[in-house]
């Protein structure tokens, strides 16, 4: 144990770990033991899954992530013979494993800094759409090198800052991970989203998958004769686990963070896109329970989608939540002005960025007056299969036209299988009583919302003010009703076989709903190519505020997380998240069992033999004489870090990261002692579930356990 010391804000790219003083924090490992570039290091355990963070766990390639980033892969392969959602899925051999469907593993080996390249000859333009694109061709370029160097890597360059700073990472991808033990549903997510972003939690958050390799060990799809990856490093299991104020540290892939935005960025958010998107996905996912509840097929068809859904609501509601509590936007507003002060103090600076913070005021005064108009139409367009269908046949058509003007039909042929991929991916969402339902629920929002009147002239709708809020919307459930109903794009079936023989005809598609996605598809197109001027424009500006920022702090900072690997470290700790409230760090089995009742918190059949709380098997929490569950502590992470690894101050896994506290979720854009904590599963939990619960003893041994 370690003396309570301050965390630092911060998700350290692999270049700043050399800055840490880490020995001081309570590290036992050194710098290079941690991070070696030039050799195995704790790093080479770490890796990207799908959009999660997983470590491996044994010289045979197995991976220990979350329940949730298995989750879409488990009900890939459920139905109502074989639920294995509810039930979950265990391998009792490598032969039983299953293929993950959607999941890779990428593998982090080296980065190098590629600013220069990428920035030399935009840096000489003017226009800032023009130099935003000769980024993109600089970057795709220097891409297209480093393959031909090495095709077994995969490259790709990640902007650290806009703007400025942009890093070549080379990764090994792993493209056949198969299902190797998920727990059941009432395991994996005890407490349902009641419990979901709160403390104290109780979810056996935990799965284990298996990465595989052709016999040469070079990467390849999935195939019966394909071995067991070797990792160069894995993680060590220490079933002992952690104590309060203990140091632990997380290596991951978090998603995005948005700490180096203007105040401007925090108001879109807060005002604009948090709620907006709040009020949508609780609609959908309302509706998907509703069309589900007396069909299994679809109910199992929607419960991902409904649990990535229900994921984002409720953390955009903390979000809102932390808003209303602290005054992050006056604080980056007051930062502003003192930035502004510095400018102003010095000809030089006054010279270079004089009109720099006004000039992203003008942009964004564009954005907000936009917002609500390009929310509703990337919406409309994005969360129906047969609108998204209709979208995507048109904007094709138009591309082919644009592109190859009268001889498009000629060329056709050729990329008619792309097609077919995009509508066939729309396709796989769509269920017409959804689609009707969704589509009149937007056009009464638009109806009701003086922002979206664009959309009624778009459509020649007129709108009726001396209609009832009752008619209009019967009214759009009509008009919803015929556009589907009547649609020839209502048979996918119908559709393929088009592609497949006669492709050309698919264009000549002409019917209410290609109408009205054509007349809606013009609006938003145009919003489009304004939201590309506006990110050129703002390309150029941050970077500028990034240059000026330096200068005024004296100082480099952290990057913004950007899906790329970082470390954040600090300590075993509980909070205080409302006033009178304090909430311990760790919570356990016996609490668990307290909780069960038969709503959120079922109760799995097996425990109930351990309800007297004598089987621990040797991994109970010492001081608190039961099995840990879950635990609190004070690091930096956000999304993408679920699955990531908690380690003690010896590189041992002791925990996997799998969420926030409510009060954290506003952690994308501040880091803040008082209110920031995560979640993670306790390794010893993991290590008991697995023995007791699904007897998977073999999993145990593997490990070194």
């Amino acid at each position: 144990m370690v003396s309570i010391c301050q965390a630092d804000e911060g998700m350290y790219p692999l270049s700043s770990i050399k800055n840490i003083n880490l020995q001081k924090a309570g590290m036992k490992l050194t710098q290079e033991e941690l991070y070696n570039p030039n050799g195995v290091s704790l790093i080479d355990a770490i890796v990207r899954l799908g959009g999660c963070t997983g470590s491996f766990v044994s010289a045979d390639g197995l991976i220990i992530t979350n329940h949730h980033c298995a989750f879409g892969s488990v009900a890939a392969i459920s139905d109502t013979v074989n639920d294995y959602i509810k039930k979950g899925y265990l391998a009792k051999s490598k032969n039983q494993e299953s293929p993950a469907q959607g999941l890779t593993v990428k593998i982090t080996v080296g980065y190098i800094d590629v600013s220069n390249d990428v920035l030399e000859e935009a840096n000489k333009m003017s226009d800032a759409a023009s130099r935003l694109n000769m980024i993109k061709i600089r970057m795709e370029e220097i891409v297209e090198v480093e393959k031909a160097k090495n095709p077994n890597l995969t490259y790709e360059i990640s902007e650290m800052f806009a703007g400025k700073t942009y890093v070549l990472f080379k990764y090994q991808i792993i493209k056949d991970v198969r299902i190797v033990y998920v727990p059941q549903r009432n395991i994996g997510e005890y407490g349902g989203e009641k419990d979901n972003w709160e403390w104290p939690r109780h979810s056996g958050d935990f799965a284990f998958v298996r990465a595989y390799v052709a016999p040469d060990g070079s990467p390849a799809a999935y195939n019966k004769n394909n071995v067991p990856f070797k990792p160069s490093r894995y993680l060590k299991v220490n079933p002992q686990g952690i104590q309060e104020n203990d140091f632990v540290f997380i290596l991951g892939y978090p998603g995005r963070t948005f700490r180096n935005q203007p105040s401007q960025f925090y108001q879109y958010h807060a005002k604009y896109q948090l709620p907006f998107i709040t009020n949508i996905y609780d609609w959908k996912i309302a509706k998907m329970e509703e069309l589900g509840k007396n069909n299994y097929d679809l109910a199992i068809k929607y419960s991902s989608q409904i649990k990535s859904l229900a994921n984002t609501t409720k953390n955009y509601k903390g979000k809102l939540q932390g808003f209303n509590r602290v005054p992050l936007i006056q604080e980056k507003q007051k930062e502003e002005q003192d930035l502004q002060k510095y400018i102003l103090s010095s000809p030089e600076l006054s010279s270079n960025y004089g009109t720099l913070l006004n000039d992203i005021q003008k942009v964004y005064d564009v954005k907000f007056k936009n917002a609500e108009l390009f929310m509703w139409l990337s919406q409309l367009f994005n969360s129906t299969g047969i609108v998204k269908s209709a979208h995507t046949i048109n904007n094709f058509t138009q591309e082919m036209k644009i592109t190859y003007q009268l001889k498009w039909y000629d060329v056709f042929n050729s990329t008619a299988k792309m097609l077919k991929k995009q509508v066939s991916e729309s396709y796989g969402m769509f269920v017409p009583d959804f689609d009707k339902a969704f589509i009149a629920k937007m056009l009464m929002d638009a109806y009701k919302n003086k922002n979206l009147s664009q959309v009624f002239v778009a459509l020649n709708i007129p709108q009726r003010n001396d209609y009832s809020d009752e008619l209009m919307m019967a009214y759009f459930e009509r008009y919803a009703q015929k556009l589907v109903d009547q649609s020839s794009l209502k048979n996918p079936h119908q559709i393929f076989a088009m592609l497949d023989n006669k492709p050309e005809s698919v264009f000549k598609i002409k019917d209410d709903l290609t109408s009205f996605v054509k007349k809606l598809s013009k609006l938003y197109n145009e919003q489009e190519l304004l939201r590309q001027k506006q990110d050129a424009e703002l390309n150029l500006l941050l970077a500028q505020l990034v240059e000026v920022k330096m200068l005024k702090n004296n100082a480099a900072f952290i990057p913004d997380a950007n899906a790329t690997l970082r470390f954040t470290y600090g300590y075993v700790r509980g909070y205080w998240p409302n006033d009178g409230i304090y909430n311990k760090p760790f919570t356990t089995l016996t609490g668990l069992i307290e909780k069960a009742d038969n709503t959120e918190y079922i109760l799995p059949e097996q425990y109930r033999q351990y309800e007297n709380g004598k089987e621990f098997e040797g991994l109970a929490h010492k001081g608190l004489n039961d099995i840990p569950v879950d635990f609190l502590y004070n690091l930096d992470t956000t999304g993408g870090n679920s699955g990531s690894p908690v380690m003690n101050d010896k590189g041992e896994l002791v925990g996997v990261n799998f969420d926030r506290a409510y009060t954290a979720t506003i952690n994308d854009y501040a880091w803040n002692e008082n209110y920031s904590r995560s979640v993670a599963v306790d390794i010893r939990y993991v290590l008991w579930v697995t023995k007791k619960v699904a007897g998977a003893d073999f999993l145990l041994k593997e490990m070194g356990i």
